[in-house]
């Protein structure tokens, strides 16, 4: 879509559209769909400071975005003091950002996301919707970068689905620590985990590379789960033609198989009981694939349920970060002591 004069469009060129795929929204009232913007210097707009988990300083610093909650039938943009909306943001951290957990400190600001109807229209049609929720991100790195990191700790960027895809547009941008190398040489690494990042996308911004090795620091890792079952890959929504992927067995961008038994333990959490986690060691093998990471030899398919109508059966999205959980958690470790390793490089 662009305005009759040529131009990007803008919110108001979207006044009275309907938006949504598969369904849509009602037509968008700028006046009505549109949340104030957070406030980052009060504590209320960030989902967790480091005591979520514990009050031991940690050497890293965690910018955790996390994924897409926003799924009523109704509503644009996220209400970041919505309170059931807040508390599943605060769910992301239990059984996505834990794997930081005693490792990192991990920050988080609320922002407001999209709905997942426009999900598939961020970057088109809905691109200035989808720029609200880019404005706020900025605004909160910017005062985490001045207020709370202040440059005394490296950082590590970590997202999931919609948030990894607004990583790594940011990035492509040269936001987030990819503007000049001076900035890159404080990350760690960015888990962009269940989007894509193509070669366009890296040449657009040189300064961004993907990983290639377990202790390779200032580098992306990506990857999309998916069954070998034929078509999978198609259904995918977030799996791009041509997405560079890393294999979270290996963490290598080739294509060798990786068994079951490198794989440390899948660990999935359940809301009603979050204390008690269920553990499968060694639950499936992965191998890189097309555009994704096909997943074979699962122990127990039966954890891997299709819960959303936009992730088909086979389609492991929601469980990006479990079937990998401790192969993850010990990969952050690894290039965090690889980024203070004064031989690297």
């Amino acid at each position: 879509m662009q305005r009759a004069n040529g131009g990007a469009p803008t919110l108001e060129d979207l006044r009275g559209r309907a938006l949504g795929v598969p369904v849509a929204l009602p037509p968008f009232d700028l006046d009505r769909d549109v949340p104030d913007a957070p406030d980052y210097a009060d504590p209320e707009s960030w989902l967790a400071l480091p005591a979520h988990f514990g009050t031991e300083r940690q050497p890293v610093d965690v910018f955790w975005v996390y994924p897409t909650i926003l799924s009523d039938d109704a509503t644009y943009l996220m209400d970041t003091r919505d309170p059931g909306l807040r508390e599943k943001a605060v769910w992301t951290l239990v059984e996505q950002a834990s794997i930081f957990d005693g490792q990192a400190n991990i920050y988080a600001p609320y922002y407001r996301q999209n709905n997942v109807k426009i999900n598939p229209l961020m970057l088109t049609e809905a691109a200035p919707i989808f720029a609200l929720g880019q404005g706020d991100l900025v605004a909160a790195f910017a005062y985490f970068m001045e207020h709370i990191n202040r440059g005394e700790r490296p950082i590590i960027l970590a997202a999931h689905s919609q948030g990894s895809v607004r990583v790594v547009e940011l990035s492509k941008a040269g936001e987030l620590l990819t503007g000049d190398l001076a900035s890159l040489e404080r990350l760690v690494a960015a888990y962009v985990i269940g989007y894509s990042i193509t070669p366009a996308d890296l040449e657009k911004n040189p300064l961004m590379k993907v990983g290639e090795s377990a202790e390779e620091t200032g580098c992306f890792i990506t990857y999309n789960t998916i069954s070998d079952e034929e078509g999978r890959e198609r259904q995918a929504p977030t799996v791009i033609p041509g997405t560079v992927v890393v294999n979270p067995l290996t963490w290598r961008t080739d294509t060798a198989f990786a068994p079951a038994s490198s794989n440390i333990e899948a660990v999935f959490f359940r809301r009603g009981d979050p204390e008690h986690l269920v553990r499968h060691p060694h639950f499936a093998a992965a191998q890189v694939k097309g555009n994704a990471l096909v997943i074979t030899e699962i122990s127990h398919p039966e954890d891997l349920p299709a819960t959303s109508v936009t992730f088909p059966p086979g389609v492991y999205h929601m469980y990006d970060y479990a079937i990998f959980y401790e192969n993850l958690r010990k990969n952050v470790g690894e290039r965090i002591r690889s980024y203070f390793n004064p031989h690297r490089g």
